[in-house]
């Protein structure tokens, strides 16, 4: 299905409604009216995400004040957990808006798609720019299950970047032992190289897990109307555990324009599960 409606009635108590978005940077020097300018974007953005009050909401292409927008946009209830991609912590931001009535942090890393997992800033595989993934240990406080959270956003020009970051956070995923949800712009289709790759790592696509999947449509829709079987560059993906398994009720691509205006050149993607006990 396509979210043309919020999904927060549609959630039960025990299930997790996670959502991604890239939001896309601010691009300057648009006229107002132009469906990229940030300045119309943003009353869109901040309609969406407090309408939809994921539990755990995933951005991707954030810039400072864009980060600051949506905390406003959702309260002090959602608790930031973003960071950049630069050395020194600067450039475009990745993270997670975390519902602090649902779940609590219980720690949280960065480490670069890189070689050297520690060298936050770094370029690594031909991606022209440094490329980060955020981790979140996170208490669920209906179900008890601890679980990891994982944000990032995967380098679009080069295949060698893509396919290596998949292996990495496979790797990192299979190493914290915990079931896990992955949200990012991958910048790959589902049928991609990179795809194979993760889930060869155990992480699996939500869109393949539910029981009656929706028509997919193309997540990089560039404002305009979205195409059905175009890739979803956009996806959200679970690991599961020998203790703990998942079920997938509903995914969905927002294809919701607050007041006419789209609010990103990507469509954001919701997938609600229900951690369960072995």
């Amino acid at each position: 299905m396509t979210a043309d409606v919020p999904l927060v009635g549609l959630v039960a108590p025990e299930s997790l409604h996670c959502m991604t978005m890239n939001v896309r940077r601010p691009v300057p020097h648009l006229r107002p009216g132009h469906p990229d300018a940030w300045a119309r974007r943003a009353p869109a953005v901040a309609t969406l995400v407090r309408s939809e009050a994921p539990h755990l909401l995933a951005v991707q292409e954030a810039v400072p004040t864009q980060v600051d927008h949506l905390a406003t946009a959702l309260g002090s209830r959602w608790q930031p957990v973003v960071a950049g991609r630069g050395a020194r912590g600067g450039g475009e931001r990745v993270g997670c808006f975390v519902d602090t009535e649902r779940l609590r942090v219980a720690r949280s890393r960065t480490i670069a798609l890189a070689p050297d997992p520690g060298r936050i800033g770094s370029r690594a595989w031909g991606a022209p720019f440094p490329r980060i993934a955020v981790l979140v240990e996170l208490d669920d406080l209906v179900t008890g299950v601890r679980f990891l959270g994982v944000a990032t956003h995967v380098d679009p020009f080069s295949p060698l970047a893509r396919t290596q970051s998949a292996e990495l956070l496979g790797r990192v995923v299979q190493d914290a032992g915990l079931p896990a949800v992955a949200m990012a712009d991958w910048n790959a289709g589902e049928r991609s190289a990179s795809a194979q790759v993760l889930r060869a790592g155990g992480l699996r696509d939500t869109w393949d897990l539910v029981s009656d999947p929706p028509t997919s449509l193309g997540t990089y829709a560039h404002y305009g109307q979205p195409r059905p079987g175009r890739p979803r560059l956009d996806r959200v993906l679970v690991h599961t555990t020998p203790e703990t398994g998942v079920t997938v009720e509903r995914v969905a691509i927002s294809t919701r324009r607050p007041a006419g205006a789209w609010p990103s050149d990507h469509l954001p993607v919701h997938a609600v599960l229900r951690w369960e006990p072995r």
